[in-house]
């Protein structure tokens, strides 16, 4: 069933069925955003991943957080799906795909299932699920997905201020990504910023969690140029507000470009063996690059264990795609490849 205009006053409670990966769970944002503005007054909730769940914390405009572990048993599952059930909400969101809004049983809720698509970016589908329920037309003007408590604001100030200072300007460079397969060589990161640091006077500032933090340093030995490493030395939340105020931010295909993206920041994302049409950045002011042609997202094993496609990317190209101007930062051509032929 639909909701129409005249079923809006009659939601009270809201679940919306997030995923686990951090990036996954960034994607659906947007959902989260569109429901609270519709309907500011109902309690809206979540289900989502544990890896997730720091990504939610003091968040003011959401009810309660339910973790969703994938390798729970049914005798562990049943008496979760119980608990959900007598929470008796009025319309539920599956982003999963689940068999859990059939269990809870709410007016309204998402079909089971929806047509694929292999090309259509994973926010659009989101947004396009959530659009089989519900009517989600709004013009988004803020976020309720992602509350920055005045205290972290204080925290990343204080840092970005003793490590840089407070005037400086800084680029975000994110080495990591959970698949090895997706990271780009440690001396094309350095190449990039060493040249950012020479032309444009910015500062770079690492992120990531703290198994990036040998990857960045690793990065760093290679670069002429001081840097900053906070990888692993920052929460989720507190690398929100780092994003929040960067002029670029650059890396691989990870939660932190997700992140960027989400906070409208300029983004430029190298890819391997996963397809940008589907996970590529969302900002106004996004770009990507990709290896080879002839393996772009590809996702064989023998391909990505040597990691080929990625390799093929250079420093020159992602320097090439990049122009700074009195504004800001522009893509000099949009989305562009490592061989310059548009994807």
């Amino acid at each position: 069933m639909h909701v129409t205009p005249s079923d809006k006053s009659r939601i009270k409670k809201i679940l919306v069925i997030s995923l686990s990966n951090i990036g996954d769970v960034i994607l659906t944002f947007p959902v989260i955003d569109i429901l609270k503005t519709e309907l500011p007054a109902a309690a809206l909730s979540l289900v989502i991943g544990p890896k997730a769940q720091s990504l939610f914390n003091g968040n003011p405009y959401l009810d309660k957080v339910y973790i969703y572990h994938k390798k729970q048993s049914p005798l562990d599952i049943l008496p979760w799906i119980w608990k959900l059930r007598k929470q008796r909400f009025d319309l539920v969101v599956d982003l999963r795909n689940t068999a859990i809004p059939l269990m809870i049983a709410p007016q309204f809720r998402t079909p089971l299932w929806t047509a694929k698509s292999e090309t259509l970016h994973m926010k659009e589908k989101h947004l396009k699920r959530l659009g089989t329920v519900f009517p989600n037309t709004s013009r988004l003007d803020r976020s309720y997905a992602l509350f920055i408590p005045p205290i972290e604001v204080q925290y990343v100030r204080r840092l970005i201020g003793d490590e840089m200072g407070h005037d400086q300007k800084y680029v975000v460079v994110a080495p990591g990504a959970a698949d090895r397969a997706k990271r780009w060589i440690e001396e094309g990161f350095a190449e990039v910023c060493d040249q950012l640091v020479g032309s444009e006077h910015l500062k770079v500032v690492f992120v990531g969690d703290e198994q990036d933090q040998k990857v960045a340093a690793r990065i760093a030995e290679k670069m002429s140029e001081p840097s900053v490493n906070l990888c692993g030395r920052v929460s989720l939340i507190q690398l929100a507000e780092v994003l929040k105020h960067c002029h670029l931010a650059i890396g691989n295909d990870s939660a932190p470009m997700h992140l960027a993206s989400y906070l409208d920041r300029p983004v430029l994302t190298i890819f391997g063996p996963t397809d940008p049409r589907k996970y590529g950045p969302w900002s106004t002011k996004a770009a990507f690059i990709q290896g080879r042609a002839d393996c772009r997202a590809c996702r064989d094993p023998d391909h990505i264990k040597d990691h080929d496609c990625i390799r093929s990317v250079t420093g020159s190209d992602v320097l090439k795609a990049i122009k700074f101007t009195p504004d800001g930062v522009e893509f000099v051509s949009g989305i562009r490849k490592s061989n310059e032929e548009e994807f």
